[in-house]
């Protein structure tokens, strides 16, 4: 076997193992979810310059073997990012209800025009436990009311009240 013969056989034989260790490399198994998938294509190209028989000493032979392309898909892990806002408690009260502040409403100044139903009753919370104690503050009207709802308050309570508006 002469030179030319062995550097053709040693650089072919390193293609192809190195084409069958990428192809091994790239073959995996699947993991049952959808992930973005990044794929390359390799070349890869062994050039051979072997002298030639006849030739003088300064003459040479180049022999090109072109492998075929390996390409590879990498599956990236998926983001997932879960954003969750929380409504802001309404600027307008309806007139009939108990309302935690802060959650269902906003603390601040509210007016209610004079109620249809001829009287309107409403009174500022500490607690929920339907004790006197825990009224701040109260009052029926039969005509226009105001109240402002302390951030320290718990609770807003109202009846036969027209719908509150902010101030």
């Amino acid at each position: 076997m002469n030179t030319k013969t062995k550097h053709i056989i040693g650089y072919s034989g390193t293609a192809v193992v190195a084409l069958i260790i990428g192809a091994a490399a790239g073959s995996g198994g699947s993991s049952g979810t959808a992930t973005p998938a990044v794929t390359s294509t390799v070349r890869t190209t062994a050039t051979v310059t072997a002298p030639a028989p006849d030739a003088q000493p300064a003459s040479a032979v180049t022999t090109t073997v072109h492998a075929p392309a390996v390409t590879k898909t990498v599956h990236a892990p998926a983001v997932t990012k879960t954003v969750t806002t929380t409504p802001k408690p309404k600027a307008t009260i309806p007139g009939d209800g108990t309302y935690q502040v802060g959650t269902d409403i906003q603390p601040g100044t509210y007016v209610s025009g004079t109620p249809d139903s001829g009287n309107c009753y409403w009174a500022r919370l500490k607690g929920t436990s339907g004790s006197f104690s825990d009224i701040i503050a109260n009052n029926n009207s039969a005509g226009q009311s105001v109240v402002t709802i302390a951030p320290t308050d718990k609770v807003f309570e109202t009846s036969g009240c027209n719908d509150w508006s902010r101030r």
